[in-house]
């Protein structure tokens, strides 16, 4: 039996003694979300439901349980206006959490209620350090439509996959709580393993194919541009808070030019040098949040 299995079998043991256990059919939950997001198995993705549905029951102002039950709404067809309910409701027990903020405000205009959505972005834009009306000028100047979608996704973080890389997150915790020897091998294995990553985007990076006007950021694309989730952000939070601010401010300043050199491959396979651009101001949206 694998450590995810047998994490599980723990957590099953503990539901069968106490049916009314929250906090253990959270945990089950998001162990079997992870596996969905490996497997794509409707049934993980169902039971994952039952037992949120149930703990929000039983602990009804667990913010994280009304939006993980939101989130298992969100994967299933038509499961929307579910979800929109969950999470609205994660939002008022949690007000301050970007990510259920910005999956309401989504799961808003995915439903149709445009005015609704963007009374709520004008209201949650300030919370985000979010200029609408310096967004709207440059998506008008763009030839880009400044409608709800439009703002949320050229504005705000991308709610879902930010949710879905802090349910990962989640599950690596669970594992290694139930599993203390394994949370030590592991953080050895990952930590070997982003090395080998940095080291080869070293290898790989030439910067002399990146604009001129990119130049001064090449470096940090070069170190901190990489592909895997777990990896970039690691290594970013490794980063002294001096550096984190230096290269917030250099991304930022930089937005504009990255975008269109990115727009400039219109789906056309990016190189390298562009990739690691792409996934270096990803990394900068993830580690504004604290660590």
């Amino acid at each position: 039996m694998n450590d995810v299995a047998h994490c599980m079998e723990i957590l099953k043991r503990r539901i069968a003694a106490d049916a009314d256990d929250a906090a253990s059919r959270y945990r089950l939950a998001v162990l079997l979300l992870d596996e969905y997001r490996r497997t794509d198995e409707k049934e993980l993705l169902s039971h994952a439901r039952e037992h949120l549905a149930h703990a929000v029951v039983v602990r009804p102002k667990d913010a994280r349980s009304h939006a993980a039950l939101g989130y298992t709404y969100d994967l299933t067809e038509g499961g929307a206006e579910p979800a929109l309910a969950s999470f609205r409701e994660a939002r008022r027990l949690n007000p301050q959490d970007r990510e259920y903020d910005v999956y309401f405000l989504t799961l808003l205009e995915l439903t149709g209620r445009q005015t609704e959505a963007l009374a709520e972005i004008e209201a949650a834009a300030p919370r985000h350090n979010v200029n609408l009306d310096a967004l709207r000028r440059a998506l008008t100047a763009a030839g880009m439509p400044t409608d709800a979608n439009s703002l949320l996704l050229n504005g705000f973080i991308h709610a879902r996959n930010f949710f879905r890389s802090s349910l990962e997150d989640e599950a690596e915790r669970t594992l290694n709580a139930l599993e203390p020897s394994r949370a030590r091998s592991e953080a050895a294995a990952e930590r070997k393993r982003c090395a080998e990553d940095q080291q080869q985007l070293a290898r790989t990076f030439d910067a002399s194919r990146v604009p001129e006007s990119l130049r001064a950021l090449a470096t940090w694309a070069r170190r901190y541009g990489i592909g895997d989730d777990y990896c970039r952000r690691f290594l970013l939070r490794r980063l002294s808070n001096k550096q984190r601010t230096a290269l917030t401010h250099e991304i930022d300043g930089h937005a504009r030019a990255i975008q269109a050199w990115l727009d400039s491959f219109a789906g056309a396979l990016m190189p390298p040098e562009a990739e690691a651009f792409m996934h270096l101001a990803l990394g900068v949206e993830e580690i504004r949040e604290p660590s």
